[in-house]
């Protein structure tokens, strides 16, 4: 470069950016201290930093690394997970029971449901095990929801219905975006430690997270829960055994069931709106100099009722429509084929049923995963409305013909069925008429239903 720009600030602004209007701009944002700012020292501050390699913030290098970050996240879950309380090996006795009741669960669902089991022995992990396990498919989950809010917030910064803030928005921006993930990961280490904490089984969740199609028990969490429960252990231990067994036999065999949620949540992760007016209200642009990594995890705090329940638009409305549909239509399955394998056999089958759909209704750690990463709530009643749905498909067409209901998305019932189960099927055998939710899941998918 030759010769080199001379010029400084100017009374109208710097290079050509009007200070005044910026100020008049962060003060209708809400944006308090704006009218006490030297904007043109402040432009000088950022250009510098921008020369330097661009603004930091406090943000190390494993910030910006996307593994980096990740396994920071699972550690600092894994070492929140280490107060909650004891969390022993199990001994061979033990051991040998989980074994025996997966054995003598399989042997009654096979007679009640046309899904083999997958003849992978269970296994039982502990809370930290059980963090490492799952890393991968809670990334895959949770990643676009956080490369979302990234891009939204991003998008925001940039202000571009006011193109008088550009060269400080756009220097603005990458932090913006950093910060997103630095907050939701903050979250997000605190819900998989409550998780990690609370979850029964391998799959309660309603999803499958593990690489391998096995029954997995979280032993310390069972003893935990049933505690205070008035029924013998072991038939707490074999009724959840058995609910996790058929859950494990629905992912397996519905091969295109994973992606397909992992396709809606991607989709919504897409469609993120950001309150910028809760977010900015807590923001000081005088001290952003001094920005630190525990101010921006400070401020998600402030602002995580509106951060992390974006969900306003007709789109996302949809969206998570769908995904609560799909999930009450797993977990009605689950309940529906649990109770007609233990219906001869347990006499207090009526009574886990119940402990579990309290247990439901209270929240557990469905509620942490979908509600406070989401903003999805799974309505107890909505899948009460699926299990009798199977019920009735099963009195009309038999197990196999409930089971085969699984073999499509297309063939599974919508939420108007719910509400009417004896509808289902009563339609006629036109193709049904594809919406541009479904296309945009097809892409998402491959094209590939199967």
């Amino acid at each position: 470069m030759s010769g080199g720009d001379t010029s400084g600030p100017t009374p109208g602004g710097f290079g050509g950016f009007d200070f005044e209007e910026l100020r008049k701009l962060l003060e209708q944002l809400g944006m308090s201290g704006a009218g006490d700012i030297d904007f043109s020292k402040l432009m000088e501050q950022f250009s510098r930093a921008q020369a330097a390699g661009g603004v930091g913030f406090g943000f190390t290098n494993a910030d910006r690394d996307p593994d980096a970050a990740w396994r920071t996240t699972i550690t600092s879950a894994k070492q929140l997970t280490q107060g909650l309380g004891p969390d022993p090996a199990l001994t061979s006795s033990e051991s040998h029971a989980i074994v025996d009741a997966e054995r003598l669960a399989q042997s009654w669902l096979s007679a009640k449901t046309s899904f083999p089991e997958t003849g992978v022995p269970p296994e039982t992990l502990r809370r930290e095990d059980w963090l490492d396990e799952t890393s991968a498919g809670w990334r895959e989950i949770v990643e676009p929801i956080m490369n979302g809010l990234a891009e939204a917030l991003g998008r925001g910064a940039m202000a571009e219905d006011e193109p008088e803030l550009g060269a400080l928005t756009s220097m603005l921006a990458p932090m913006m975006k950093q910060s997103a993930s630095l907050i939701y990961r903050d979250r997000l280490k605190k819900v998989l430690a409550e998780v990690a904490g609370s979850t029964l089984t391998g799959t309660e969740i309603g999803i499958n997270l593990l690489p391998r199609a096995r029954v997995t028990i979280l032993p310390s969490n069972v003893a935990e829960f049933t505690r205070d429960l008035e029924i013998p252990e072991a038939d707490v231990l074999l009724y959840l055994v058995l609910r996790e067994a058929a859950r494990i036999r629905l992912f397996h065999h519905v091969t295109w069931l994973g992606p397909q949620l992992n396709a809606l949540l991607a989709h919504y992760a897409r469609e993120i709106v950001i309150d910028f007016e809760a977010i900015s209200s807590e923001l000081d642009p005088s001290s952003l100099e001094q920005f630190s990594l525990e101010d921006i995890v400070a401020v998600g705090e402030r602002v995580r009722g509106s951060f992390f329940k974006p969900a306003s638009t007709e789109t996302q409305l949809e969206i998570l429509g769908r995904l609560e549909l799909l999930l009450a239509l797993i977990e009605g399955w689950v309940d529906h084929v649990t109770f007609r394998a233990t219906e001869a056999w347990m006499p207090n089958a009526g009574s886990l049923s119940e402990v579990v759909r309290r247990r439901r209704a209270a929240g557990g750690p469905t509620k942490d995963v979908f509600s406070n990463l989401l903003g999805l709530d799974l309505r107890p009643r909505v899948v009460r409305d699926a299990e009798n749905l199977w019920a009735a498909i099963e009195h009309e067409r038999g197990a196999e013909g409930r089971d085969a209901v699984w073999q499509h998305p297309d063939l599974l019932p919508t939420a108007g069925h719910l509400a009417d189960p004896l509808s289902y099927g009563k339609e006629t055998s036109a193709e049904p008429e594809q919406d541009e939710l479904d296309v945009e899941l097809r892409k998402l998918l491959g094209d590939s239903g199967n």
